[in-house]
């Protein structure tokens, strides 16, 4: 659905003079980022997103004929993982994905990136790190999704193509996403507030040193828990506004903040989105692909949409996760009980079970 201009020749540049500066600096994070938690054996996840009820999901797997293997949660900035997720992830057997937005759907944001990068909300990157970390599951957490969209919150425009501010700025937003991947990605502590020195942010929870009496008082180890996360990128393929320093990659944080690169894809756009998401998938080469969300919304005769979708992504071979979105509630204008000739084709589609696996390692009952 987007677009990007400037060329991977570019990118190599970039990216080998940031490395010759660390050389001499020797301030970078490492060259490697967190495990991406691939499906194994070239096999493709698919998954829905969830509507806080393991009825639904029952439900939705009944309709498409196949056990989904991820379940993605919408949430926002400040709702803990244990009010439900965690246990839901388990109980329906599932990899859980978190997606995390800074504002509840429509309503005013609770953070702003800027206020993420000064380190005054660190409380709930920890506390999601931890959670994630005491459960042992492996959680993708697709964060800040859409971001060049000026209906989210952490967008540095508004639909008219004006900027938000400095806040909302898009280098905020890459430091904001930095922050958050660093401290949630754990290991010592010293080392984290390094590399945030570093990119000139604070030290978690703005200590004035690694041994400020902060840490103890916030019960924060010396060294963070490493939970089993990957980082999941995704933009629209085109900026909405349309305007100059809206693209993808003006929110790209780099490549060692980012374990997947995805985009979103319906139906009623599919005619100007396709050509893009290649373009985009093309583009953005050096890593696992997903597909955040998809829907036959609003309308897929004889199901062409789905078969067009499943074919580009068997096509396009890092494409490894797909996640069909039925908004937060059974019953939407999304769901796909209002599209049976999508629904019959994701039934033959799925039944593929060679290609899409039912479940993820370590989730199978």
């Amino acid at each position: 659905m987007r677009d990007r201009s400037h060329t991977r020749a570019w990118r190599r540049r970039h990216s080998a003079a940031l490395v010759a500066i660390a050389a001499v600096v020797g301030v970078l994070p490492s060259a490697a980022s967190a495990k991406p938690y691939t499906p194994p054996h070239h096999r493709v996840f698919h998954g829905v997103t969830d509507t806080g009820n393991t009825a639904d999901f029952r439900n939705f797997r009944t309709r498409v004929g196949a056990h989904p293997a991820v379940l993605e949660d919408l949430y926002h900035w400040g709702t803990p993982l244990t009010t439900g997720a965690l246990r839901r992830w388990r109980g329906t057997d599932t990899r859980g994905v978190l997606s995390l937005s800074t504002a509840p759907g429509g309503e005013k944001e609770v953070v702003s990136p800027a206020g993420i990068a000064s380190g005054r909300h660190d409380h709930y990157i920890i506390g999601v790190a931890r959670s994630i970390a005491e459960s042992r599951q492996v959680v993708y957490i697709r964060l800040f999704p859409e971001m060049n969209g000026s209906w989210n919150p952490y967008c540095a425009f508004n639909p008219d193509g004006t900027r938000k501010g400095s806040s909302h700025s898009t280098a905020m937003f890459r430091k904001a996403w930095r922050r958050f991947a660093l401290i949630a990605r754990g290991g010592r502590r010293a080392t984290i507030n390094r590399k945030l020195r570093a990119l000139h942010m604070p030290r978690i929870y703005r200590a004035h040193s690694n041994r400020d009496p902060e840490y103890a008082r916030k019960n924060v180890p010396s060294r963070l828990p490493h939970p089993k996360i990957a980082f999941l990128w995704n933009p629209q393929t085109v900026g909405s506004p349309h305007v100059s320093g809206n693209a993808p990659r003006n929110y790209w944080p780099g490549g060692k903040y980012v374990d997947w690169i995805g985009a979103d894809i319906y139906s009623k756009y599919a005619a100007f989105a396709f050509p893009h998401l290649t373009s985009f998938y093309r583009h953005w080469d050096d890593k696992p692909f997903f597909i955040g969300e998809y829907s036959p919304w609003d309308s897929d005769p004889a199901g062409r949409f789905v078969q067009r979708l499943f074919h580009w992504a068997k096509k396009h071979g890092r494409t490894r996760m797909l996640v069909y979105y039925r908004s937060v509630y059974a019953g939407s204008p999304y769901d796909i009980g209002h599209f049976p000739a999508a629904r019959s084709a994701l039934r033959k589609i799925l039944a593929h079970h060679r290609r899409y696996a039912q479940y993820a390692p370590g989730t199978h009952p």
